[in-house]
């Protein structure tokens, strides 16, 4: 397997300012890796997390300078981008627009019912039935930004080791980990797409992605090569959400999809309980809010998007679901979601068969992870009940109700009655997904 994709032994080879003909938004995993012909690479014998020494200097803010005043003019580039979003609207209008298929899930356009461009595009077409759209040609752009980054931007996505990737059997164990241990509770991601891509060199999987799914693994790797003097993966699981902060930062990626899925495996690392914006809490509300972007919220049953997409949009925003609400009950924070502005329909098992209109999956759902799964979003569903009835801020300001006490009981016993027995705890037969689904009953 190590010699099918020879940029992930030690580091992904970094991408020039200029556009290449390689894959367009991804750095190319072909070309071959020479020692020292990259910062950071005479580190990678020491490390295996291809970690590049030295930091940004620190420099004293220069005021009064020509240099800081914000330039009043437009580049050629910037001109011919803002020429492309004026024409967006007019693609909107165009005959068949609404009713085109989509054939990218990670490029679609979402638009309300109140929104001004709604209520137009619903009164030129009479579709009032349809809310998402595929992007128009015009702002479709790469698979990423890379062609539109400039020299200063991919210098400092060099500095943050963006473009390194661990050995690739380490990136394998890391991988492996993370689909046995963290995506059953997220999942978010079509296996079976991501690792065919993950072992093609030709066209490999989203690099913000990649690291990101790194980061979660990390985080249950039991590899010595990812922990410190006193055994914690802190500081790896660190290196890999500063290379995943640093590509999201930049704008690497344009996929929507792509971004909610990095999102929410970003919130795997957290600095500490006194950090309120490099926590689960911050990354799940920022993926809930991209994911509003695109109408994930929505039911998608009638839009144009494929089967196989349409499930792992469903499993998506049922997993931003249930990250809204166990971490608004651990943290004790407000929930995010509104349940009122939703209609997507609950997450069933057939929302975790990911075959494609043209082969079969090559892995088929566990049984046990998706019967963790289905339980584990009803127990959510009934934390946030128990948080608008007895801990919300309008609670506190009417009547303790003995009724709204009973209710939410009543909803526990009900679902404790009826969990299935793959994932009913029981101490005789002690099994991990039950135990940790009942840890959170």
């Amino acid at each position: 397997m190590a010699g099918e994709s020879g940029g992930l032994d030690g580091r992904v080879p970094a991408p020039s300012a200029a556009p290449t003909s390689q894959t367009p938004g991804h750095p190319s995993f072909r070309r071959p890796v020479t020692p020292g012909s990259d910062r950071g690479d005479s580190t990678l014998e020491k490390s295996p997390l291809g970690e590049p020494q030295g930091a940004f200097p620190r420099s004293t803010a220069a005021f009064n300078s020509q240099d800081g005043t914000p330039p009043t003019s437009y580049t050629e580039a910037q001109v011919a981008e803002q020429a492309a979003h004026s024409a967006t609207y007019a693609q909107f209008m165009k005959p068949k627009f609404a009713r085109a298929p989509i054939k990218e899930a990670g490029r679609v356009a979402y638009l309300g019912e109140s929104s001004n461009l709604s209520l137009l595009v619903h009164d030129r077409h009479g579709t009032t039935d349809v809310v998402h759209y595929p992007l128009p040609e015009n702002v479709r752009g790469s698979r990423a930004r890379l062609t539109e980054l400039d020299n200063l931007e991919i210098d400092i996505l060099h500095q943050r080791g963006a473009f390194l990737l661990p050995p690739r059997a380490l990136c394998d164990e890391l991988v492996e980990a993370f689909f046995k241990w963290v995506f059953p509770i997220v999942p978010v991601i079509n296996r079976t797409r991501f690792m065919r891509r993950y072992r093609d060199s030709k066209n490999p999987p989203s690099l913000l992605l990649l690291q990101a799914i790194l980061l979660a693994g990390s985080r249950v790797c039991t590899n010595p090569q990812l922990m410190d003097a006193n055994g914690s993966t802190t500081p790896a699981a660190m290196t890999f959400y500063k290379r995943a902060k640093a590509l999201y930062d930049a704008n690497y990626e344009d996929d929507r999809v792509t971004i909610v899925q990095a999102l929410i495996l970003m919130g795997w690392y957290w600095e500490g309980p006194e950090d309120v914006t490099k926590n689960v809490f911050y990354w799940s509300r920022v993926a809930t809010i991209v994911a509003q972007g695109s109408g994930m919220h929505r039911s998608v049953e009638g839009s144009q998007l494929s089967r196989a997409d349409k499930r792992l949009w469903k499993r998506i925003w049922w997993t931003l679901f249930t990250r809204d609400r166990s971490v608004a009950v651990a943290l004790g924070r407000p929930v995010h979601i509104n349940t009122d502005d939703s209609d997507v329909e609950m997450v069933c098992e057939d929302d975790f068969i990911d075959d494609e209109a043209d082969y079969v999956a090559d892995y088929q759902p566990d049984p046990l992870h998706v019967q963790f799964f289905l339980q584990y979003v009803k127990l959510c569903e009934i934390m946030g009940l128990v948080l608008s009835q007895q801990y919300s801020v309008a609670s506190k300001a009417r009547r303790q109700n003995a009724i709204d006490l009973t209710h939410s009981d009543m909803a526990l016993a009900d679902w404790l009655q009826n969990c299935p027995r793959e994932v009913y705890w029981e101490r005789p037969r002690h099994h991990f997904w039950s135990a940790l689904l009942h840890s959170n009953y």
